[in-house]
């Protein structure tokens, strides 16, 4: 059960990739880290706006101590222009291109096959180079629906006395197995406007909405690793922001509801452990591992923000809610969940 939770909550794409990720760390500490940012950036971009989504499918807020537990799942549609980055071997220290060439297309992790070989080429002490070989790996955009990133939120909403406001949380106290822990905490606040707007008497209703969403997870790649060593791991922590103008009609057995608003996100993952690294001397072609050591190699950070608006409805079945909506913004996404909301 715990294993199902955490693939609805976290980004399983990424964790998938990690062995194949781990081979940059042959390019040095500063080279993986630029490498890394590139290839895994719409993954985490994809994540951050989707958890901006989901907080609300109605302007309307709960009577006191009305409540709501509601699931939602998204897709955050990656623009055919992240799904490539130009590589620039200018760019890199320690990288070239395999074939010589001076830059190329590759595929990020949510573009398609790359094919594209590099050579690490490492200065040691003595004046001489290690050289290692490893390869872009392959994207998995075409592995999921729409080329999108999916994520996920379980949050309960209840009735504020005396406000005409909503308190929302999101939380999941950090479970996991021997590999994986994740971890989730939320707050939103929803305020009805609707009094103030002296259109509380009609099916109208408008609020406004604040609220804020933090995510850690520590991945064990130590089994999964290609290179001997302890501590291995990836940490992510993801902190994201939003605020909306929400306004709804409530038809009895449907609802429409639309927002506008603006998104603030920021996603910082880190590679952590000792890697023994290999590679082959340039001179005498004897593979070598035994000085060539790293210690926590990469920190990566990722910001994602800008304006947003949405268009959504809800089907209303008594308590029961069926509800989907799409949102415009840098990665278009697409809501749906169900609630069992208690007014």
């Amino acid at each position: 059960m715990k294993r199902i939770i955490l693939l609805l909550i976290f980004f399983i794409p990424f964790l998938g990739k990690s062995q194949d990720i781990e081979q940059f760390l042959l390019a040095g500490t500063e080279d993986a880290s630029k490498l890394t940012e590139k290839y895994v950036n719409p993954v985490s971009k994809g994540f951050m706006y989707g958890l901006n989504n989901g907080w609300y499918s109605t302007a309307r807020t709960h009577k006191k101590f009305g409540f709501d537990i509601t699931l939602v799942a998204n897709l955050a549609k990656v623009p055919s222009s992240d799904e490539v980055f130009e590589f620039m071997a200018s760019d890199y220290s320690n990288i070239s291109l395999a074939n010589g060439n001076s830059s190329a297309e590759m595929q990020t992790l949510m573009g398609g096959d790359n094919n594209q070989t590099l050579l690490a080429k490492i200065e040691t002490s003595a004046g001489n180079f290690d050289l290692a070989r490893f390869n872009i790996p392959d994207g998995i955009g075409a592995d999921l629906p729409m080329n999108a990133v999916p994520s996920a939120t379980l949050q309960v909403g209840i009735g504020i006395p005396g406000i005409d406001a909503d308190l929302k949380v999101r939380y999941l106290p950090k479970v996991g197995g021997d590999d994986m822990e994740v971890g989730m905490f939320g707050l939103g606040i929803q305020k009805d406007l609707s009094k103030m707007l002296k259109i509380s008497k009609t099916p109208f209703s408008v609020s406004a909405l604040l609220a804020y969403t933090k995510l850690t997870s520590e991945y064990d790649i130590q089994g999964e690793s290609t290179f001997n060593g302890s501590g291995q791991l990836m940490e992510f922590t993801t902190n994201a922001y939003t605020v909306q103008a929400i306004a709804s009609v409530n038809l009895k057995l449907i609802e429409f509801y639309g927002a506008v608003g603006y998104n603030t996100a920021k996603m910082d993952v880190d590679i952590k452990g000792t890697y023994e690294l290999e590679y082959e001397d340039v001179i005498s072609g004897v593979v070598v591992s035994d000085y060539r050591t790293v210690t926590d190699p990469v920190s990566v950070n990722f910001d994602a923000s800008g304006v947003r608006a949405t268009i959504g409805t809800r089907l209303n079945l008594g308590f029961f809610k069926i509800f989907g909506d799409y949102t415009i913004q840098e990665y278009n996404t697409i809501t749906g969940g169900i609630a069992f909301s208690f007014r």
